[in-house]
């Protein structure tokens, strides 16, 4: 990600999403009914591959345009133009390009662009290149978040994960064991919390953009509730209203309770660079805590711990977490540049190629593959080894059970929907500041959900 305002970058992340959907909504798929290939014809000569990515970090994307241009050696006549695409940019470039013919033949990028790359027609589906690698060595959930239709539409890179981020010293000093129900976590929120002393028990950010559908899911999941049934696929945000409705009422609690009340616009940076500075002693986090706090507090590294965020009861396990991951996804192009494209993929996804992916960003970025996450490469690497434990917690608890909401069935584009629109987090902003319940907030939220998803 870049270090822009956070704000104008969520800001136009969302409007790039909007802009996309009514693209794809507006247009039919290049050769739609026609069975050809994005008008790609293969002229028998040598083959330049597009490859996109929308990291734009130079350390990201450098390490991946040198392992593209490394891969793409190893076939003849076959060769890499690179390009970083922002995500402000991203959904309405692909999709003007891809119409135009001229689409990348290569895309890493996050699974809300292979929803939105898939209804529009403009990929192929990977199941080959998943099966040559060996889909055994993959995280399941990572396959299921991007198959659809029995098919794959996209290789996992790395992961993205949630869990509870707090400090080791204060629950040591505190005497606090970790959380084992929403009564435990409130409780110790409540003990932690003390603002005259400038640290708060709980962060519980609400940032309409992006950031409050990804609180809200987090303890939604932890309560079996999700937008689709993850094996039926069948509406169930509102399947059983009541669990969902405790799970609102519970982070609206936690707000009340343990976290500053400005908290209610925060964003990514906000509580992340609190967190980071010892200013709040738990926060969901994806990890890039750990990033932000050895530029910015180094101190504050060996104080850091993970635990997933727990359910109700102690006897009750989380039945999901939010989550993500990059991909690469392969434009619909002609037999040959495709194929070209599906072996470059493949040489990618060596081990240690995958692990030194991860590496640019440690903890923060995981492997979605097991050969990679047991690599040299990997292991070796210094953030890694001084955060084994919380990977480990992270890997065993989280990474096999993560879930993007709408995307809870596999690919969706009301994923990209819901990260279009600030209406998840306008109604938990308005009940946070006791305008209205925990149960209006929830069903005002299903019904625009419902909506959105053409549910009747």
């Amino acid at each position: 990600m870049t270090r822009n305002h956070p704000r104008a970058r969520l800001a136009v992340t969302a409007a790039a999403v909007a802009g996309t959907v009514a693209l794809l909504a507006a247009c039919s798929p290049p050769g739609a009914g026609s069975g050809n290939s994005a008008g790609r014809a293969d002229d028998g000569g040598p083959i330049n591959l597009t490859f996109w990515t929308n990291l734009t970090v130079s350390t990201q994307a450098g390490a991946i345009q040198q392992q593209a241009e490394q891969c793409a050696t190893q076939q003849q006549d076959v060769s890499v133009t690179f390009e970083a695409v922002p995500f402000d940019s991203m959904y309405p470039k692909m999709v003007t390009a891809f119409k135009a013919g001229n689409g990348p033949d290569i895309m890493n990028t996050i699974e809300g662009g292979v929803a939105a790359a898939e209804a529009g027609g403009f990929i192929v589906p990977v199941d080959d290149v998943v099966e040559s690698h060996g889909k055994d060595d993959f995280i399941p959930s990572f396959l299921h978040a991007v198959g659809k239709d029995d098919q794959t539409w996209a290789v996992p890179d790395w992961a993205l994960h949630q869990e509870v981020w707090y400090r080791k010293d204060l629950f040591q000093a505190k005497g606090i064991e970790i959380p084992k129900s929403w009564p435990e976590l409130l409780a110790a929120a409540k003990q932690l919390d003390d603002p005259a002393n400038g640290v708060r028990g709980f962060a519980v950010p609400m940032g309409s953009a992006l950031v409050a559908p990804q609180t809200y899911y987090q303890f939604l999941y932890a309560n079996g509730v999700h937008t689709f049934d993850p094996q039926t696929g069948e509406y169930a945000l509102d399947r059983d209203p009541a669990k969902a409705i405790e799970a609102t009422q519970f982070m609206l609690d936690l707000y009340q309770a343990a976290s500053p009340p400005e908290s209610r616009t925060w964003t990514w940076n906000d509580f992340r660079t609190g967190y980071a500075q010892g200013k709040l002693a738990m926060v969901l986090d994806f990890g890039a805590v750990v990033g932000l706090a050895a530029e910015q507090n180094p101190s504050m590294i060996d104080n850091m711990g993970v635990f997933p965020l727990p359910g109700p009861t102690a006897e009750i396990k989380p039945q999901g977490s939010i989550g993500g991951g990059y991909f690469f996804m392969v434009g619909k192009s002609n037999e040959r540049r495709e194929k070209a494209a599906k072996t470059l993929v493949e040489c990618m996804m060596q081990p240690d190629l995958a692990a030194a992916r991860t590496n640019t960003r440690p903890v923060f970025a995981l492997p979605a593959t097991n050969s990679a996450a047991e690599s040299a490469t990997y292991t070796g690497n210094e953030t890694v080894r001084r955060f084994a434990p919380e990977i480990q917690t992270i890997r065993e608890n989280i990474l096999p059970e993560w879930y993007r909401y709408g995307m809870e069935a596999g690919l969706n584009q009301l994923a990209g929907q819901i990260e279009a629109t600030t209406f998840v987090g306008d109604q938990l902003q308005a009940a946070a500041a006791g305008n209205i319940t925990a149960e209006q907030a929830f069903n005002n939220i299903n019904a625009e959900m419902k909506r959105l998803a053409k549910v009747s």
